[in-house]
């Protein structure tokens, strides 16, 4: 039975209404655990029925098989099993499935109840301690919600974990297929500098991997986009104190939408209007780009977008704005 469900529209002006750093966050239970997940990812929430469910043999430990929708079918992940929780049912709670869409995929995640869904700035979002990052959870972040610490779930690094196939790739290859020109590009991509945000411990390792492989050498990263903006507005001082282009210290911003303190789209708006660096190029890297997210994107003033599933397009993009437009 389906108990909640978001059209396509709502989905995308719940994320954020063109950069006013607001989120609505789904809390879910894992055990007696509060978790938490972005509203934009949900495209519903049923009840969880055993008999929808046909096994798969030789799945992922966490994959319980794959969930008969209506007419279609999907994916489970247990995710209380994938993040090795303490095997017991949150109480007064029943299980149900959030079916979520990401990086153009649809998966469902099993969970022990789902608590409600709160309204919330992105600034009450506190991004996870490094040493915690370091051993690759599947948590970005935390957040406290009416007395509770809710944690927030890297749902595309447990995707990563299932699906070793979507995480982050570059080959020669992969560019070649893109009629790019490795060697001939590399020298300039080495004069470009790179401001890189991400919350994502997983995309943050992956995108910088990837982006120096192709030439792009010199990327700085944060995990939240306030930090980023603090970084830009110095580096914008320096550059009108000396009378010079910001371009002299950052070529580019490569940013996630959803993060901690302050989400992408509000980085963007505040870039372009409160600095007034409308030169300075601004590039969305989301999961949930699409034409919706797009229009979103542009009413802030990006420059540009790439999906995070598309590792060639995001080498594309940069170079349009970082080398070929020089």
């Amino acid at each position: 039975m389906e108990i909640f469900k978001t059209d396509e529209n709502r989905r995308q002006q719940i994320l954020t209404e063109s950069g006013t750093n607001e989120v609505e966050i789904i809390e879910f239970m894992l055990g007696r655990q509060s978790f938490g997940i972005n509203v934009a990812k949900v495209r519903e929430i049923v009840s969880y029925d055993r008999s929808s469910v046909t096994a798969v043999p030789e799945a992922y430990h966490s994959v319980l098989g794959m969930l008969l929708l209506r007419e279609n079918t999907l994916p489970l992940v247990d995710l209380k099993k994938h993040m090795s929780l303490p095997n017991y049912a949150a109480e007064d709670l029943r299980q149900v499935v959030l079916v979520c869409e990401f990086n153009k995929m649809v998966n469902g995640f099993l969970v022990d109840g789902v608590r409600q869904i709160h309204r919330c700035s992105w600034d009450q979002i506190i991004p996870l301690s490094p040493f915690l990052s370091y051993f690759k959870p599947g948590i970005t972040s935390s957040i406290t919600l009416d007395g509770q610490n809710v944690l927030m779930v890297d749902l595309e690094h447990i995707m990563v974990d299932i699906y070793p196939e979507t995480k982050l790739v570059y080959s020669e290859e992969v560019v070649e297929d893109h009629n790019l020109d490795i060697a001939k590009r590399h020298h300039e991509r080495e004069e470009t500098h790179l401001i890189f945000a991400e919350d994502s411990p997983i995309v943050r390792q992956s995108v910088k991997k990837v982006t120096m492989q192709a030439g792009y050498n010199k990327i700085t990263v944060f995990d939240n986009g306030e930090d980023t903006y603090h970084e830009i507005q110095k580096l914008a001082d320096k550059a009108r104190a000396r009378g010079v282009g910001i371009g002299e210290y950052v070529t580019a911003v490569l940013t996630d939408i959803e993060m901690p303190r302050m989400d992408g789209l509000t980085l963007c708006r505040r870039i372009k209007e409160d600095l007034r660096l409308t030169h300075l190029p601004v590039i969305m890297f989301s999961s949930l780009i699409n034409d919706q997210m797009i229009n979103k994107c542009k009413s802030v003033g990006a420059d540009g977008w790439a999906d995070k599933l598309q590792v060639e397009e995001l080498i594309h993009v940069l170079d349009k704005f970082c080398v070929e437009d020089r």
